[in-house]
């Protein structure tokens, strides 16, 4: 069970960008420093790194050179928990989004 502490999941990708809510107050006529578009487009490129490395990680442990199986699991398994909680925060935000559009006016 040594191995399980060595998981460098990225799993902050979304909360460190929501984790400062000041950043994203507005006040009057001032704009965000950051707009949801840009947290979104960060993490999903951090997401698409995570599955760069992982894929790097597996030629490399084809090819022979000297990359430990251990790694590579881990970097696959990296990878994967970040896509499924990229595809789970994507069907959150679809949900809110068909919640407003229920919204009558």
């Amino acid at each position: 069970m040594t191995g399980i502490s060595n998981i460098n999941v990225n799993s902050n990708i979304f909360s460190n960008a929501i984790k400062n809510n000041t950043t994203y107050k507005v006040k009057g006529n001032e704009k965000p420093d950051k707009k949801f578009e840009d947290v979104i487009k960060n993490a999903i490129g951090k997401v698409n790194d995570s599955i760069i490395n992982s894929n790097e990680k597996i030629e490399a442990l084809i090819k022979g050179e000297d990359v430990s199986m251990h790694d590579v699991m881990l970097s696959a398994q990296e990878s994967q928990m970040s896509v499924q909680l990229m595809i789970e925060i994507r069907n959150k935000l679809y949900d809110a989004y068909q919640e407003i559009n229920k919204v009558q006016l």
